[in-house]
């Protein structure tokens, strides 16, 4: 009598739910994957052209200039108003503390704020930090800097505390116009360190390095690959047949 061979076959059986589920889940790990690159090459572009423009020097700007780019190094003459502004919730070496913004109004009239620098915060808030505005007309230089448009804050931009201090929870120049009801510079100015009228600055080109960025689409690739695993093993059917020789 001949003896019998097991043969084994698979049969690919997906359920259209399953098969729905897998392609939205996978597509969307895919584009994560793909906008962290993204993300990590446009971090590279802005590291690169700021460490390019710290190269170069300094040149005097107006309002009748076209705007700067960003990180260009420019110098300034103008006088400092009175109103302060501290931009909320910035940290220095894990303290708690703000950025203290001054508008300085050149001779033409025209307004740009100048970022000074981090000064320390107190927890509570009840007790703002004494800060002193200049006096009288000033030369400075600092790069231009323009912030991002999408900041997301809760509760109220803007927190108005006395004595020309204004609590700000993000930097928009829509902000400032609104509180000096004149028109303001789309652009702030980092000042540069050697100014003796600033305070901390350490600023960060990026919050996150574009090394991570890359890591965490690896990460989102590899998902979308386990999710493919998973449909192909939860679907694929081994049926037996036998055979005889």
């Amino acid at each position: 009598m001949m003896p019998s061979l097991t043969c084994f076959k698979f049969r690919f059986t997906p359920s259209w739910p399953m098969s729905i589920l897998a392609i939205l889940f996978f597509s969307l790990f895919v584009r994560l994957g793909f906008w962290q690159i993204h993300r990590a090459d446009e971090k590279t572009k802005m590291i690169v052209a700021q460490k390019t423009q710290e190269k170069q020097k300094p040149v005097p700007w107006s309002a009748k200039k076209k705007l700067p780019v960003q990180y260009e190094r420019i110098t300034l003459k103008g006088h400092y108003l009175s109103q302060v502004f501290l931009l909320d919730n910035q940290h220095h070496k894990h303290q708690f503390g703000y950025d203290v913004l001054s508008p300085l109004q050149l001779s033409d009239g025209s307004i740009i704020v100048i970022d000074r620098g981090w000064v320390p915060g107190e927890l509570t808030r009840r007790i703002l930090p004494n800060i002193q505005v200049p006096q009288g007309r000033i030369e400075l230089q600092g790069m231009a800097y323009f912030p991002s448009k999408n900041q997301w804050v809760l509760g109220p931009a803007i927190e108005e505390k006395g004595n020309k201090m204004i609590i700000l929870e993000r930097v928009d120049d829509q902000l400032f116009s609104q509180v000096l009801q004149k028109s303001v510079a789309p652009f702030i100015i980092r000042l540069d360190k050697q100014d003796t009228n600033g305070f901390v600055r350490e600023w960060e080109t990026v919050s996150m390095p574009p090394q991570r960025h890359l890591a965490y689409a690896l990460q989102w690739f590899a998902m979308a690959l386990v999710i493919l695993i998973i449909f192909v093993a939860l679907n694929l059917k081994k049926e037996n047949e036998k055979t005889s020789q």
